[in-house]
């Protein structure tokens, strides 16, 4: 077996002991905030700091009058703008359900980038209808929820997901 040089072995433990501190947070975290998939839509708990929900008849956010719940596009065109924003976010899909056209549903995990805390986020896209005796199809209506794990308060994170999230899907064109 080679032997290192003392200096390389000095050197090695170092590293060790700087990265060790981070190696026991994300024990920490592991243990803490294990993941655990929702079926359904959840609500923030009152007076809660590190979560925000539009939508639902349950809003707890200060909306702005122009992010509203109801978008132009159609359920199926909103789903695949979310799938794409999605992948270009690399979030870990926990739980996911359609009926292919009209109902979408959607469980998320988002980790921050340099301590891995896990965050959640839930989307509920449901096809529009006008009311019409035709019935025909007009626009979708989404529901949002995004919540920490961890923690008393999110610093605003989970409000800048939110309102990223609805500015994309927003923007979805339809077919």
């Amino acid at each position: 077996m080679v032997e290192l040089p003392s200096k390389t072995k000095r050197n090695l433990l170092i590293v060790l002991l700087l990265c060790s501190p981070w190696f026991v947070c994300q024990v920490w975290i592991q243990v803490s905030a294990p993941n655990e998939v929702w079926t359904s839509m959840p609500t923030c708990p009152t007076d809660s700091q590190n979560c925000v929900h539009l939508g639902g008849g349950a809003s707890q956010y200060e909306v702005p009058d122009e992010m509203s719940n109801e978008l132009q596009s159609n359920a199926t065109t909103v789903w695949l703008s979310l799938l794409d924003w999605v992948e270009e976010n690399d979030l870990e899909t926990l739980h996911k359900e359609t009926n292919g056209t009209s109902d979408y549903y959607i469980h998320l995990v988002e980790r921050t980038t340099f301590w891995r805390f896990p965050d959640d986020l839930v989307v509920r896209i449901t096809q529009n209808e006008n009311g019409d005796a035709n019935q025909t199809l007009s626009g979708s209506v989404i529901e949002i929820h995004s919540q920490s794990r961890l923690g008393q308060d999110d610093l605003g994170v989970n409000n800048r997901r939110l309102e990223a999230l609805h500015s994309h899907l927003s923007d979805a064109e339809s077919i």
